[in-house]
């Protein structure tokens, strides 16, 4: 596909930021891109309500999120670029400040600079509070199914996605018609649901709670 072109509504209000989703069990190798003096951190709500599902902070007094959701602090996440070999394109990462000060840890006693080295990541947990991450020095074996991996051509570097937009703030605006968004498909439900004959009801609360049940997360 196109880089020109960007393919489904979490993408499209990201910004068109190809970021990388680490599952338990399967290892990506990279070379990072930005690292060190290079990184970027800023403040992000999760709502998985929402969408986008990660909400920029722009400081809890202005943040309409901070402001309905006084005790949901939001998380320092630390963003930065990194080259997939396999696709051959830089792509994004945001993990949690723990997780990139352990990878630092880990680079550091093996005296790896990952940006000159390729890294293979490992994730295991899978959720919030089980979720850690290791790292390792890549190391070439063809024979063990480790072939040899070209380093990003100078073209693709000079052409790869800005990082800036990625580590700016929602607008207080933008992220009211975030929420507005979701209230309003709220009301639009409830109204079917309302007006729908049992049949139609039933299937409608099928994924378990009944529509005019639910509440919304802020």
């Amino acid at each position: 596909m196109s880089n020109t072109v960007v393919r489904g509504l979490e993408a499209i209000l990201s910004g068109g930021a190809d970021f990388i989703n680490f599952e338990e069990g399967k290892p990506m190798t990279m070379l990072f891109i930005d690292w060190f003096e290079d990184l970027f951190g800023i403040r992000e709500h999760y709502e998985a309500a929402l969408t986008p599902k990660y909400i920029r902070c722009p400081g809890k007094n202005i943040c309409p999120l901070c402001k309905a959701n006084p005790s949901r602090y939001p998380a320092l996440r630390i963003k930065f670029r990194v080259y997939d070999p396999v696709e051959k394109k830089v792509k994004f990462v945001s993990l949690a400040k723990s997780h990139v000060q352990k990878l630092n840890q880990e680079f550091n006693l093996n005296g790896c600079d990952p940006t000159k080295n390729f890294v293979t990541l490992y994730r295991t947990g899978k959720g919030a509070s089980d979720t850690a991450y290791s790292a390792r020095r890549y190391v070439t074996n063809p024979e063990a199914g480790k072939p040899v991996l070209e380093f990003p051509t100078q073209e693709l570097i000079d052409q790869m996605p800005d990082i800036t937009p990625q580590v700016i703030p929602h607008s207080p605006d933008e992220i009211a018609a975030f929420m507005q968004i979701l209230v309003v498909g709220a009301h639009i439900q409830t109204n079917i649901y309302n007006k729908a004959p049992q049949s139609v009801k039933s299937a409608y609360e099928q994924e378990g709670v009944p529509v005019i049940q639910r509440k919304l997360p802020f």
